[in-house]
């Protein structure tokens, strides 16, 4: 059985010339006397590529007060083998149905798109769909459109594909294709050209698979020795779920050549929520070559001559850097006792990328993964580099804004912490009142929440920045509990809610604070007390506030270890020590992202995923903290009110 060769290279390929053709975009309103030729003179950019950055214009003839896409940097040059199509968004479509329907990555529509970045997509849009130029002739980037879930698509015709071809693929006649796509039965279709398919419904609804699967799929280009029911044998599959998977199957038949898409079964019940241990499944204790990249900015200092405390006060960044480092030591202490020898690599970045540039022209492609370095642009820079080799680079403290298939993102995103509020939420919610306050930076997360809870109420504040009690109040209940959402990240409005709202505690109103990001002035500004008595939740990366509120835990920490415990340094430990394990564990860091469930060490768990549409791996980990009304806080068993979505 062989495994594909050409389609996925081809398909990634295509996708970095999506990502690095379209850099700095930025939206432009029209003034209401502009021309085209004004704006272009602006942007010192070419009519003609102003022109395929906004197809919509085409048809314009007068674009005032128009929403346009425009270089943020002079002299941009669209890549040539990126086309952008005009697409009008209908009502209840989502950005991820669109990105199937077109077969690219969200990613890249928001690329393109950038408004995107500031609210949520609405149906009055015209996106800007990126397609391109094939040169591959024998790649049919077409398979995964075929083998799609949703009835509706978007087939891009291919050079020497016809109608009868094209109809033949999808169950449908020529006269079906063409009353589904007005104009094309008077002219021949064009290479490059997107069609409509409308699936037929039995054809559609037969890509519901009956068996719970994960999300995770095998890839097989079929040979001459391949059946059906060998495949099915394998894989553990039926013929079913095969042509449930992959509709092509049932227009085209099995063929030499043809790539399949399996479906994975879901292992274990929420094993992604149960712990995995690693200690005690060590089986590769050679010595691991590890290189660490921090900003130190010594020159010529040693490593170990760095403890000076004249040089820590000198800058926060390399106080950072010294925690992050001293923890890094105390996990490879710890792992060279059972048995794991690390051999350590330190690189002073001096947080220059000139510098960085230097130090990669020594050979790194010897390392089994590289950590760091901490910031961009570096980070960036470095991941680039040793993706030719294919070299893991861990990010462990920043969630970078850009994708590589080496990159290993240790922080979890805030779309994940919102998912798994809102995930909670929805699994535990009876007869609680739902009330959510946003301000106008979280203005966009709002729509997640009313998409789950129709009947959630809305706070709406009198002024922008003023927020009165009498606001909140009309919208809670007495006669029930109150589960009160709070996504804002400006001080004065969370303060005065958090106030407000325990001030209604006193006014006998049962009331639950809820918030998917809990930003740094929760501790410093805002009542323990007040949280306290909220019994506030919220997901968290870590666990610091919580071992920080158990003088136990803390002080047993402290006992081990011999160091406070700043959140640097346990999360250099954290993230070294299960680096180490885990390639004590697999042969590689990637093959241990196989494991079923999450690691966790002294107040950092780690689950590493390849997201659909992304490249490299994030850490989808993530704890929901609760305070107690002792001032204390418990970590909730995902697990108890999860678990369920994986059965």
């Amino acid at each position: 059985m062989g495994i594909i060769k050409k389609f996925l290279p081809s398909l990634v390929f295509l996708l970095s010339i999506l990502s690095l053709s379209a850099q700095d975009l930025k939206t432009y309103e029209v003034g209401s006397n502009e021309s085209l030729e004004d704006i272009a003179s602006k942007f010192q950019v070419d009519v003609f590529t102003l022109r395929k950055l906004n197809p919509s214009i085409q048809s314009q003839k007068d674009i005032s007060n128009s929403l346009l896409v425009v270089p943020a940097q002079p002299n941009f040059k669209l890549n040539p083998s990126v086309r952008l199509i005009a697409y009008e968004v209908s009502p209840k479509e989502t950005l991820y149905s669109i990105s199937k329907t077109y077969n690219v990555r969200i990613k890249d529509i928001r690329t393109y798109n950038p408004f995107l970045n500031d609210r949520e997509l609405d149906y009055n849009d015209v996106l800007r769909i990126p397609t391109y130029e094939l040169k591959d002739k024998d790649l049919d980037i077409n398979q995964s459109v075929k083998n799609s879930e949703f009835s509706t698509l978007k087939h891009l015709v291919l050079p020497k594909e016809t109608k009868y071809g094209i109809s033949k693929k999808y169950g449908l006649t020529v006269s079906q294709l063409e009353n589904m796509n007005p104009g094309i039965d008077e002219k021949e279709i064009q290479p490059g050209q997107f069609l409509t398919i409308k699936r037929p419904m039995e054809a559609a609804e037969s890509s519901k698979p009956k068996r719970q699967r994960n999300q995770n799929y095998s890839f097989l280009e079929v040979d001459s020795k391949n059946s059906i029911q060998s495949i099915s044998e394998s894989y553990d599959v039926t013929e079913e779920e095969l042509i449930e998977s992959n509709p092509s199957l049932k227009f085209e038949g099995f063929s030499e050549g043809l790539v399949l898409k399996i479906p994975q079964i879901e292992k274990v019940s929420s094993s992604k929520y149960q712990k995995f241990t690693l200690e005690d499944k060590l089986q590769y204790l050679d010595a691991k070559s590890i290189a660490v990249m921090l900003p130190l900015n010594l020159d010529k200092a040693k490593i170990d001559s760095i403890s000076s405390k004249s040089l820590i006060k000198n800058s926060n960044l390399l106080r950072i850097s010294l925690d992050f480092y001293e923890g890094i030591q105390m996990a490879i202490d710890s792992a060279e006792t059972r048995g794991i020898k690390v051999n350590l690599d330190v690189y002073d970045t001096r947080n220059n990328p000139s510098h960085v540039r230097s130090l990669l022209s020594e050979d790194f492609k010897n390392y089994q993964a590289v950590v760091g370095p901490l910031l961009d642009p570096n980070l960036k820079l470095v991941t680039n580099y040793l993706s030719q080799d294919s070299v893991p680079v861990i990010s462990p403290l920043v969630n970078p804004n850009f994708e590589y298939d080496n990159l290993f993102n240790t922080l979890p995103k805030d779309e994940e912490m919102q998912e798994v509020l809102i995930t909670y939420l929805q699994k535990t919610h009876k007869e609680e009142n739902l009330v959510i306050l946003t301000d106008s930076i979280s203005k966009p997360i709002q729509r997640k929440y009313t998409y789950t809870f129709p009947d959630l109420k809305i706070v709406n504040q009198t002024e922008a920045d003023y927020l009165q009690k009498s606001d909140i109040e009309p919208h809670l209940d007495k006669s029930k509990k109150n589960w009160f959402i709070l996504e804002s990240q400006t001080l004065g409005i969370a303060e005065s809610t958090v106030s407000y709202l325990k001030s209604l505690l006193r006014d006998g109103y049962d009331i639950k604070l809820f918030t998917s990001k809990r930003n740094a002035f929760y501790d410093d500004e805002i009542s323990n007390y007040y949280l306290s008595d909220l019994d506030f939740t919220f997901p968290s990366i870590s666990k610091t506030q919580l071992l920080e509120s158990d003088e136990d835990e803390y002080n047993s920490f402290v006992n081990k270890h011999g160091v406070y415990p700043s959140r640097y340094v346990m999360r250099g430990y954290d993230v070294m020590m299960d680096l180490l394990l885990r390639l004590a564990y697999a042969k590689t860091l990637k093959a241990s992202t196989e494991i079923e469930g999450y690691t966790e060490y002294a107040e950092n768990k780690f689950n590493y995923v390849n997201k659909e549409f992304s490249l490299g791996y994030e850490n989808d980990a993530i704890y929901l903290l609760e305070y107690q009304k002792d001032l204390g806080m418990k970590s909730l068993d995902l697990a108890e009110f999860l678990a369920s979505d994986a059965e």
